[in-house]
């Protein structure tokens, strides 16, 4: 995962990074703050960070237009796989 992030990016980004590639669908920032017991300030800074950094995407949450839906970037995803390929691949071995 570090490739794929910032090595500069704090404890609090990678989790979320961590927890929306686990989720099967987009979160809104209360989801995550729920699943990552972080507080809403550190989760709405770690967003910001990450959405700066192009790792994650923001989308309208058709619902309630007044929250947005936070997923990772394609460009993100891959990268993810693959690194999850390289460790089954060394696991093989």
């Amino acid at each position: 995962m570090t490739e794929c992030l910032d090595p500069e990016a704090p404890p609090s980004a990678k989790l979320i990074v961590k927890v929306l590639e686990y989720a099967d669908d987009p979160l809104t920032q209360q989801q995550i703050a729920d699943r990552t017991r972080l507080s809403p300030r550190t989760v709405r800074s770690s967003i910001k960070r990450l959405k700066d950094d192009d790792v994650i995407e923001e989308r309208v949450y058709i619902p309630d237009a007044r929250k947005q839906l936070y997923l990772l970037s394609e460009s993100v995803e891959e990268c993810l796989q693959a690194g999850e390929a390289g460790v089954e691949g060394v696991e093989a071995v």
